[in-house]
């Protein structure tokens, strides 16, 4: 396959992440407009007072439970868990893992990214992990909180809290993230709105969940490889009769498509597509709904 048709593949199967980070550079445009703390320049590679945050981390599940109310797009990726063929795709093709390399001048291996929306409030949550760990930025930290915030002097004054995951969001955001965390009691996350859908998907390096799809209330979409076979899952709340159909008739076509594996099962309100074969660009080109 082409290169160029290779990239059209990637980009329509992960058109929302894309959408997304056009919203995600927005925010990053402009410099802190109000400095409540003189600025500290000290741009310290690495500061282990700095690094508090230690939660799981491994899935897209653990990430929604870090997630304050309101995503409607989610996106993780685990580099350190893909194939080499699956990481140099998800670096060519994906610029936000480019940008958290530069914004922390390191090496990305684990990226979750919230596009968060309650009532009219429009925000996002970035996390991730990297090698090696570095605060090589330019920030000053907040007094007025018990633990240490890195406000940023240069990506608009957004907060940075370090760990594992790194947490990266504007305040108010970042601080109900926070919240999360710390709290002595149980706290409403974005999981608690994509559980059932999560219970259906097995574990994969890549991982999307968004519930603002036309063809369904809520979608997944999962890749893994097992046993060198490339294998996606998408779990479809609600479906339409059209996708429905559709999935059919490629179940139907599965030989002559190139897949080894094209089923579907149901449970309740959802339906479930596994499919599977050696190419990855066969798996990533076949449509979602």
């Amino acid at each position: 396959m082409k290169r160029q048709d290779t990239s059209k593949i990637i980009i329509a199967a992960f058109l929302a992440l894309t959408m997304v980070f056009s919203i995600f550079a927005y925010f990053f445009s402009g410099p802190v407009s109000d400095r409540e703390q003189t600025s500290d320049t000290q741009q310290n590679k690495y500061n282990p007072e700095f690094w508090i945050v230690r939660q799981p981390f491994d899935s897209i599940s653990d990430a929604l439970n870090l997630t304050p109310v309101g995503a409607e797009y989610a996106s993780y990726v685990d580099l350190e868990s893909m194939t080499p063929q699956m990481a140099k795709v998800a670096r060519q093709e994906f610029s936000l893992i480019k940008e958290v390399d530069t914004i922390y001048k390191s090496n990305t291996t684990k990226m979750y990214y919230a596009d968060l929306r309650k009532d009219k409030n429009e925000s996002f949550l970035l996390l991730s992990t990297m090698y090696p760990e570095k605060n090589d930025f330019e920030y000053f930290t907040r007094p007025d909180f018990d633990i240490p915030i890195l406000q940023r002097t240069d990506l608009n004054g957004f907060f940075n809290v370090m760990g594992t995951p790194v947490i990266l969001a504007p305040p108010q955001t970042a601080i109900d993230t926070l919240n999360i965390i710390y709290s002595l009691n149980r706290t409403n996350t974005s999981y608690d709105k994509y559980e059932g859908l999560l219970d259906k998907a097995p574990h994969a390096p890549i991982q999307i969940v968004n519930s603002s799809v036309g063809f369904a209330k809520q979608y997944y979409m999962g890749i893994r490889t097992i046993n060198g076979t490339y294998e996606r899952t998408t779990v479809y709340l609600s479906a339409n009769s059209s996708t429905l159909m559709k999935l059919d008739n490629r179940k139907a076509n599965m030989t002559q498509n190139g897949f080894t594996q094209y089923n579907i099962t149901k449970s309740g309100d959802y339906t479930i597509v596994k499919i599977a074969a050696p190419d990855l660009d066969r798996v990533l080109s076949e449509e979602n709904s």
